[in-house]
């Protein structure tokens, strides 16, 4: 029988799988650490401000 594995937490499996699904995404000069946590807020940011609008219009819609 084999041991089973320490599993890792959860939040750092999470954390590595998004980081290799970016780097897959992002172009070479975003790879870097800085350019990516940068392109990553500023993508963070819009796309909360879009939910929100769409959010207003969709609320506005079946409000009224």
């Amino acid at each position: 029988m084999k041991k089973p594995q320490k599993q890792e937490s959860i939040f750092k499996e999470a954390w590595n799988n998004m980081t290799n699904d970016m780097s897959k995404i992002l172009p070479e000069q975003l790879q870097k650490r800085e350019g990516k946590k940068k392109f990553v807020l500023w993508l963070a940011i819009l796309e909360l401000v879009v939910l929100g609008v769409a959010g207003k219009f969709l609320y506005d819609w079946l409000t009224g």
